[in-house]
């Protein structure tokens, strides 16, 4: 799936959705011709990765407590960045 985003007017082009069915595949996702904002979403986790301006994968959120549940951890990831 390809968005189209707009700042300043301008329309943005490569915001894209990915989805995986584990952390450990959020390494080996594209780097390249990947728009900033780009989000990767965890099935057996919850946890949602966003592509930054570095061009690295970052853990945005995660999903906290047990027995799966939608409710987000508080404070997310703890501030901690987590890099691919």
């Amino acid at each position: 799936m390809i968005n189209l985003y707009k700042q300043d007017g301008e329309t943005l082009y490569g915001i894209k959705e990915f989805i995986v069915d584990s952390a450990e595949e959020v390494q080996n996702l594209p780097t390249k011709k990947i728009g900033v904002g780009s989000t990767a979403i965890v099935i057996s986790d919850g946890s949602i990765y966003i592509f930054n301006g570095s061009h690295k994968w970052v853990l945005f959120s995660h999903v906290g407590g047990s027995g799966g549940g939608n409710t987000p951890a508080t404070g997310d990831n703890g501030g901690t960045l987590i890099e691919f």
